[in-house]
C-alpha cells in the first residue's frame, strides 16, 4: 500500500535528530524514500532552505512551507597543527579548508564567511572530507588546515581537542548572531513544489502536525532517548550524540515559521556561491509559504 505524501531525508546531512523526529511522528502515515533532487520521485523533502533558493533561480517551483530547524549546526573548526597560526576566517588566506562536497551547505556557508570577513572563494582551496568522522579524521590528520563541521562531528572534535576554539559556531544563538547578523537563520525544512501544496492542501496541514507533534517529542525527552530512536548508521560516539542532540534541541522551531526578513537573508547567503542566484530575478518572499504552519 502507497503512502502519501511521500517524504525524503537527506541521507546524514549533518542533522542526526531528524531520524528520531521522523521516528517520533504519530496519526500519520509518512513514506521515507530517497530525494531525487525535485525529479518527481517525492511529493515533500526535508530539505536546506537555501536549496529551495537553488531551485528557485532555475525557475522551478519548489517551495518551502514548515521550518524544522531555526539555525543550522555548523562549526569552522581549525586543524590542531594550525591552532598557534590560524586564528580567524581571514587567517584561511591560501590555506586548504574541508567541506563536506562541492557546491554543499558547508561550502556555501565558507563562501559567506569568507565574503563576510574581505576574502572572496577563490582565496582558499577546498577538498572535500565529508560530513561525519572523515571531517574529523582530515584536521587530525592533517588534510585540511581547517573544516565545516556539522552537528556530532563538532562534538566529537570539541570532545577529543579540549582546547580547540572554533572560528564561527552556529550551534548558539551568540554564534548565529556572529555569523549572520540576526537570531535566526532557518536551515532545515519541508518542501513540495507549489503545484502539490495547492492540490493538497490538507495533506500538507496533517503533514505539519504530526511533524510538529515528532519535534515536540524529541525537544520534551532526555537526549539519550533521542538517540535511541537514530539508527546505528547514524551515530558517532556517545558522549558527542547526546551534546549533538542537545545542541539541536535548542535550535527546534517553535512554530514552524519562517521570519518575515528570512527569505532575503538566504537569498543573499546563497548568491555567494552561486552566479545564477545572483543574477536571477527572484521573488525572495515567494519561496516560503506560512499558510500550513498554522495549522493546527
Amino acid at each position: 500500500m502507497m503512502c502519501r505524501p511521500m517524504i525524503a531525508r537527506p541521507v546524514r546531512g549533518g542533522i542526526l535528530a531528524w531520524s528520531a523526529v521522523a521516528s517520533a511522528l504519530a496519526g500519520f502515515a509518512v513514506c521515507l524514500v530517497a530525494w531525487l533532487d525535485g525529479g518527481g520521485s517525492v511529493d515533500v523533502a526535508a530539505a536546506s532552505m537555501s536549496d529551495v533558493m537553488l531551485v528557485a533561480a532555475e525557475g522551478r517551483d519548489l517551495r518551502g512551507f514548515f521550518v524544522v530547524y531555526t539555525r543550522p549546526s555548523a562549526a569552522v573548526a581549525v586543524a590542531p597543527a594550525q591552532s598557534t597560526v590560524i586564528r580567524t576566517i581571514r587567517d584561511l588566506k591560501g590555506r586548504t579548508v574541508g567541506v563536506s562536497a562541492p557546491g554543499s551547505w558547508t561550502h556555501q556557508f565558507l563562501n559567506f564567511l569568507l565574503a563576510s570577513n574581505g576574502l572572496s572563494p577563490q582565496d582558499v582551496s577546498t577538498v572535500s572530507v565529508g560530513m561525519s568522522a572523515s571531517s574529523v579524521a582530515a584536521l587530525e590528520h592533517g588534510t585540511v588546515d581547517a573544516a565545516v563541521l556539522l552537528a556530532g562531528a563538532i562534538s566529537t572534535f570539541e570532545g577529543r581537542h579540549r582546547a580547540s576554539t572554533f572560528m564561527a559556531d552556529t550551534r548558539t544563538l551568540d554564534g548565529v548572531r556572529k555569523a549572520f547578523g540576526t537570531d535566526t537563520f532557518p536551515s532545515l525544512g519541508l518542501v513540495a513544489r507549489e503545484t502539490w501544496l495547492r492540490d493538497h492542501g490538507e495533506i500538507a496541514r496533517r503533514l505539519v502536525r504530526a511533524v510538529r507533534r515528532g519535534m515536540r517529542w524529541v525537544g520534551d525527552h532526555p537526549a539519550e532517548q533521542v538517540r535511541d530512536m537514530v539508527p546505528q548508521d547514524g551515530r558517532m560516539a556517545l558522549d558527542a550524540d547526546l551534546e549533538s542532540i542537545r545542541q539541536i534541541q535548542q535550535a527546534l522551531s517553535l512554530d514552524g515559521r519562517m521570519p518575515p526578513d528570512s527569505p532575503a537573508l538566504i537569498q543573499k547567503f546563497v548568491a555567494f556561491s552561486n552566479a545564477r542566484v545572483r543574477a536571477a530575478d527572484i521573488d525572495a518572499a515567494r519561496f516560503y509559504t506560512n499558510e500550513f504552519a498554522a495549522a493546527k
